[in-house]
């Protein structure tokens, strides 16, 4: 009687290297396996509704793309919608959704609680009706959902902790009147956190602020009202934004804001909470903005920001003829 054949043993899977891996690992098994082409690992920030992982076939998606959380079938789902829908046209709240308009046929989605109270979504959309299992598919999906919210915030509290540390080793580029960051750890920082919108998809914005009349302080109050006037514009700077946000002052009357995990909405929104503040403290400043998307880096969108902010003086002070 002949034995067996011996079968090779079985290897241990690796362990994912963190949340980017697993998101993309999680989002192709469903896209393999449910039968909807395009999933999506999302956060809503404001009125923006960040991709933090993408696995889409049909729509030309990627991570670290901003669309409208108002135009998604997710809005609609989490304020009470249904999680499945084999056919989007037969249901209206869905169909009415302007994201619709690109062509979506099938949508399966769940809500997800993520950091610092935000939400998000684990979503899968198909250009066709599909006939998803539901008993089967939506108890997979819901667990992928809690598994990778979990990673997701488990990576945030380790950048976190990482930035804390960057900005502890950096403490000697402060500058002297302020205490924020002066050009030099400006320019660290930018660098550091474009390598970490490039290794991990995530959005940011630039603000460049510049003082209206720090020069006509100087001439008739004297240069102890324009410091007074640079330490308070510093102090309602840091107040507006996040304890994560990075302020700097390059020298003079120009400031700098890296506004961390936003997206162009909220960007927006935040530059004028800024602008608000300043003015309520009795601080004229001209602003300019621009956002990090897939397609640029930081570096340029703070150039960007620098001709928008240089652009909006010369609109302020131009003479009429």
């Amino acid at each position: 009687m002949s034995s067996p054949p011996e079968t090779p043993p079985t290897l241990p899977l690796p362990a994912f290297g963190g949340f980017r891996e697993a998101a993309q690992a999680c989002l192709s098994m469903l896209r393999a396996r449910t039968g909807i082409g395009a999933w999506f690992f999302t956060r809503v920030d404001g009125g923006d509704w960040l991709v933090l992982a993408a696995a889409d076939d049909c729509y030309g998606v990627r991570s670290g793309d901003a669309l409208k959380w108002a135009d998604s079938i997710c809005s609609r789902m989490v304020r009470g919608g249904p999680c499945v829908v084999a056919d989007v046209s037969a249901h209206a709240p869905y169909a009415t959704a302007p994201i619709v308009r690109h062509g979506i046929g099938a949508y399966l989605g769940v809500p997800v609680q993520l950091d610092h109270g935000a939400i998000g979504t684990l979503c899968g959309i198909d250009p066709q009706m599909v006939p998803v299992d539901v008993e089967r598919w939506l108890p997979v999906v819901q667990l992928c959902a809690q598994m990778l919210a979990t990673l997701w915030c488990h990576d945030v509290h380790l950048k976190e902790t990482q930035r804390r540390a960057e900005r502890a080793e950096l403490e000697a580029t402060t500058d002297a009147m302020t205490g924020i960051f002066n050009r030099r750890g400006w320019r660290e920082l930018l660098a550091l956190e474009e390598q970490r919108c490039r290794d991990e998809h995530t959005t940011a914005g630039v603000v460049v602020v510049d003082l209206d009349h720090l020069k006509r302080t100087n001439d008739s109050q004297g240069h102890s009202a324009g410091d007074a006037l640079i330490q308070r514009a510093a102090k309602e700077i840091c107040t507006t934004v996040r304890a994560s946000d990075v302020v700097a002052r390059l020298g003079g009357d120009e400031f700098v804001v890296l506004i961390l995990d936003v997206g162009p909405t909220e960007l927006a929104r935040q530059a004028a909470r800024i602008e608000q503040a300043l003015r309520t403290a009795g601080v004229a400043a001209t602003l300019g903005y621009s956002w990090r998307g897939p397609d640029r880096d930081l570096g340029e969108a703070y150039r960007e920001a620098d001709l928008l902010m240089l652009d909006a003086k010369r609109g302020r002070h131009r003479v009429a003829p």
